[in-house]
């Protein structure tokens, strides 16, 4: 096994396996999308009869020959402190690393607030954040940002931080599904979802074209997780070889490297195009199947994501079998949990292991490598640009394309891969009611929900009921009334006043706003408006409207994992250092875990492991201490890191 191919396979080596989620098929995807760039990088550079460049750490022999390397090394790094950009998980992350590394650093957040995507609106203020646990005015919250945590393996980096923070302590069960969550579609009665499977299967919803639908009878027959399991199926078969307890280390490098060159194959296609181009002996399935599907499978539009991002959710959360639910639906054997008092504890608690403070409001605007091989950092409003030894950013790819970085020197493919890696939208909208009305039986009867979701395919889409502050008498009647993503999202951000600002510019468009939301409310639960009692406040927010994140998490379309036929890979060029290894891009959409917490660590990381890039003792003691994330490894990024010297990715 060539030493390069090796390092694909790595976590397996060291006994994980995808049974009960110990590994993810995301990080295996990392290592073979960035094996495939550095294959193809090399077989760029011209050839030369004198063997491989000048060895700059004896552990990772250079990749290129040497009339290419020769002097490449790593560039002279100035002393001095490292800038991070954004003070979001990935930013504060870094600096906890930096600072037990012994490295100076500053962090810069535009924001007036920490945190970023960890973002926790309290209708009560600070008195909410400060509340005891199990008192009323503790739960008068509800998450903008993340709000739940899968208790997986390959998960442990989040909850080790949750632990080193004290947030363990906090953890409460987030309920993806109960007791009585509805569901409410075609304007017909809203059905308790624990039954839904088996009426939809009647056609309660009245879909199917013999009861004025658009709908063929035969799909009916069987329930929308049959069909989207249908379609993942053959690459599940194929990965769930790698569980075979018989196989050799050779084997099963094997058996994944021709599952995954099979799946990555159909990086063109979108999920949508998949389902209709009927391939591996599933049927086409007609375009008002797929609108079907799509409507009480996931989000509208959500199926014009890339394949491969589908079934590696689906695998990552369902190995190998049932077929993926976005948001997962019915029971999970997985263990989800949510943050007693809000998600921005986690942000809180990380800078409270800082001695340096995040400095809110600082906005900056150009980015630059300067005359004496430092870098250049312009902050608005302020006479003379910051210097420091390199800079991480760690702001949404969105962001970093409004500040001038052309003093960075990317690449072409950075270039590509800031503007056009694709970014998801989300908008949610929480309302304060007088009362937790869902929880009280005078108005539910026995049919009180406690936690879950209900759906509709009317504008709120999703509403959450909170997992937290289940059994604290007189809690805050906070409630997630509506959930979007994609283009549902955008449909309800457009009339999103109070978004990023967090009060109303139009309020009669916050009118408009709060009466569809309650209108559709009671049509969800068919109940009377007046019995949700008073509305006292309420608050919405979408990300693709907030200036901060212009985006809500990374969700890559068709063709930006890389097929194999391409020449460059916006994923893998991403991940390399530019201005001569100084200045180093982080963040959930420059890892493979797209939209989760583990993403921005994950990152956070690598930008570090970046930054060290000719300190091999540091590098040797973070990894002592922080590990390696199983989506990275060494020999890559040091590749990686030279082949973007040379110009090659």
């Amino acid at each position: 096994m060539a030493p390069l191919e090796s390092e694909i396979f790595a976590p397996i080596a060291n006994g994980k396996r995808f049974l009960n989620h110990e590994a993810s098929i995301r990080d295996f995807a990392a290592h073979s999308v960035v094996y495939q760039a550095i294959k193809v990088a090399i077989g760029l550079a011209p050839s030369s009869p004198h063997g491989p460049g000048p060895v700059v750490d004896p552990r990772f022999p250079p990749v290129l020959p040497p009339h290419i390397s020769k002097g490449l090394g790593i560039v002279t790094k100035s002393p001095g402190p490292i800038g991070i950009i954004g003070a979001g998980a990935a930013g504060l992350y870094t600096a906890m690393i930096l600072q037990s590394l012994g490295i100076e650093y500053e962090i810069l957040e535009a924001n007036d607030r920490i945190g970023g995507r960890l973002f926790t609106h309290r209708f009560n203020g600070e008195a909410g954040y400060t509340a005891p646990v199990g008192s009323p005015g503790r739960y008068d919250y509800f998450d903008v940002g993340a709000m739940r945590f899968p208790r997986i393996p390959f998960m442990t980096r989040v909850f080790d931080l949750f632990e080193t923070l004290g947030i363990d302590k906090l953890l409460v069960e987030y309920h993806l599904s109960a007791d009585n969550n509805l569901e409410y579609f075609n304007t017909m009665p809203p059905l308790n979802s624990t039954v839904t499977s088996v009426q939809a299967m009647d056609d309660y919803f009245r879909v199917s074209v013999p009861n004025g639908g658009t709908v063929p009878t035969d799909f009916i027959q069987q329930p929308v997780s049959f069909w989207t399991g249908q379609v993942y199926k053959h690459y599940k078969d194929l990965f769930a070889e790698l569980d075979n307890e018989e196989l050799t280390q050779v084997e099963r490098l094997q058996i994944f490297q021709e599952a995954w060159k099979e799946l990555i194959t159909q990086d063109h296609h979108s999920t949508r195009s998949f389902m209709r181009a009927g391939l591996n002996g599933v049927q086409p399935y007609p375009g008002p199947v797929i609108e079907w599907l799509e409507m009480f499978d996931s989000a509208t539009g959500l199926y014009d994501q890339a394949f491969v991002e589908s079934v590696m959710d689906s695998l990552d959360f369902d190995w190998p079998y049932p077929a993926v639910s976005i948001p997962p639906k019915g029971e999970s054997e997985t263990q989800w949990f949510c943050i007693d008092g809000g998600s921005d504890h986690i942000a809180h608690e990380m800078a409270r292991q800082l001695k340096h403070q995040p400095q809110i409001n600082r906005r900056v605007t150009k980015i630059a490598e300067g005359p004496n091989g430092d870098i250049e950092v312009t902050v608005a409003d302020e006479v003379r640009p910051r210097r420091y030894s390199q800079v991480i950013s760690t702001v949404p790819l969105g962001c970093l394309a409004a500040i001038d970085i052309d003093g960075c020197n990317l690449l072409y493919s950075q270039k590509q891969a800031i503007r056009a890696l694709k970014y998801d939208a989300s908008t949610k909208i929480g309302i304060k009611f007088e009362n937790r009305w869902w929880q009280d039986s005078a108005i539910m009867g026995e049919a009180t929900i406690r936690g879950g979701t209900s759906s509709t395919d009317v504008p709120p889409r999703v509403c959450v009921y909170p997992s937290y502050g289940l059994d604290c008498e007189g809690a805050p009647g906070i409630l997630l009334a509506s959930y979007t993503w994609a283009q549902d999202a955008l449909r309800v951000g457009s009339i999103v006043q109070s978004s990023a600002v967090g009060k109303s510019s139009s309020p009669l468009a916050d009118d408009l706003l709060l009466e569809l939301t309650l209108n559709n409310l009671s049509k969800m639960h068919d109940i009377p408006r007046e019995k949700f009692g008073p509305v006292l406040d309420y608050y919405a927010h979408s990300f693709y409207h907030d200036e901060h994140a212009r985006g809500a998490f990374a969700l890559f379309g068709p063709g930006q994992f890389g097929h194999p036929g391409d020449q460059y890979s916006l994923f893998a060029s991403i991940k390399a250092p530019a201005a001569n290894g100084k200045f180093h891009i982080a963040g959930e959409a420059t890892s493979v875990h797209h939209a989760w917490v583990l993403g921005s660590l994950n990152s956070a990381w690598r930008a570090v492991y970046n930054a060290l890039i000719g300190q091999p003792v540091l590098q040797a003691q973070l990894i002592k201490q922080w590990g390696i994330p199983d989506e990275e490894n060494e020999f890559y990024l040091h590749a990686l890191s030279e082949l973007a010297l040379a110009r090659y990715l």
